[in-house]
């Protein structure tokens, strides 16, 4: 039986690798197909384990650290890869929580929480464990997120390639025909060599025009940038459009408080890019509940929520 701590483990020891080996080992370890494999380092990316180059066919672990979560809990979680399994960690006072069920149907490593009452004892465990002690991961990411950045122009795509371009309303891709017609500002999904999905939007400057004068784009100054798919839908998508949702743990009616815990919600259409997605997760250590139709994170402060949702020009619903 596939065991992911023991393989987390093995990641740590190997530090790095090529990305397409890591794949194969992965597969032969669980015995699933490349797919769900992809899926589930997907999944361990974002809980901060390692970092992945998907297109330059790289990774790397990323250092073990104690971090406190956010909040008043006195709770600490270890993040980045472990060396050692979570027995390890248990028998210097951790506590080992299983991760939900994986619809890709591989598990993810359990986190593993320290509870402390004097500070000195969240030093001594990260001593015992060879970890470094960093402050409130989550706070110190929802600090450092930045907003949306296209980057540098890109080649847009061919003209007989397929492609679909998001409705911004429906915030769903529908197929667009490239060819005899001029693209439209907005996110295009197409077809690389045939077979890779690649995102690409295509924008226009904004209008310095006087009030009430219209001014027209010239095709020349629009300008196409290779994009992160979801960054590039939440880029796309108008600001009420598939929002984000935020409930508190324990409500108090009329009022939300700055450091409040509750449930993040994303719709599975516009899902949370990586470094918004790594900052929800850091909260609790836990991998987001996905459904048929949204992902949940808990133990999300209010602040951090609210962060999030700026950054991705989004509306915040609250409950």
């Amino acid at each position: 039986m596939f065991d992911p701590d023991l393989f987390i483990s093995w990641m740590a020891e190997q530090g790095t690798g090529s990305l397409s080996a890591l794949i194969r080992d992965a597969s032969w370890a669980s015995g699933h197909e490349r797919k769900s494999v992809t899926q589930w380092l997907g999944r361990i990316e974002a809980l901060g384990t390692v970092t992945i180059a998907w297109r330059g066919d790289h990774w790397h672990t990323n250092p073990c650290e104690v971090t406190d979560l956010p909040g008043n809990t006195q709770t600490a979680v270890l993040t980045g890869a472990r060396p050692a399994d979570p027995g390890f960690y248990k028998k210097r006072g951790a506590v080992a929580m299983p991760q939900r069920h994986e619809q890709s149907g591989i598990p993810l490593p359990a986190a593993l929480w320290l509870q402390y009452t004097e500070r000195s004892r969240l030093q001594a465990f990260a001593a015992a464990v060879s970890a470094a002690v960093v402050p409130c991961a989550a706070e110190s990411a929802a600090r450092s997120l930045s907003a949306f950045d296209p980057g540098p122009e890109s080649a847009p795509p061919a003209r007989a390639s397929v492609a679909e371009l998001l409705d911004p309303v429906a915030g769903r891709f529908r197929p667009v025909d490239l060819v005899g017609r001029r693209p439209v500002p907005g996110l295009y999904k197409y077809k690389q060599f045939g077979r890779m999905d690649r995102y690409a939007l295509l924008r226009e400057p904004p209008r310095q025009a006087a009030p009430g004068l219209h001014t027209r784009i010239a095709p020349s100054e629009r300008t196409w940038h290779s994009v992160d798919r979801r960054a590039g839908i939440h880029h796309a998508l108008r600001p009420s459009v598939l929002p984000l949702r935020w409930k508190a743990d324990h409500p108090v009616p009329g009022h939300v408080g700055r450091n409040a815990l509750g449930r993040l919600t994303a719709d599975r259409r516009a899902p949370l890019p990586l470094a918004q997605e790594r900052t929800a997760v850091l909260c609790t250590g836990l991998a987001s509940l996905r459904t048929a139709d949204t992902e949940h994170y808990d133990g999300v402060p209010f602040f951090i929520a609210e962060r999030i949702a700026h950054t991705l020009h989004r509306r915040l619903e609250t409950a």
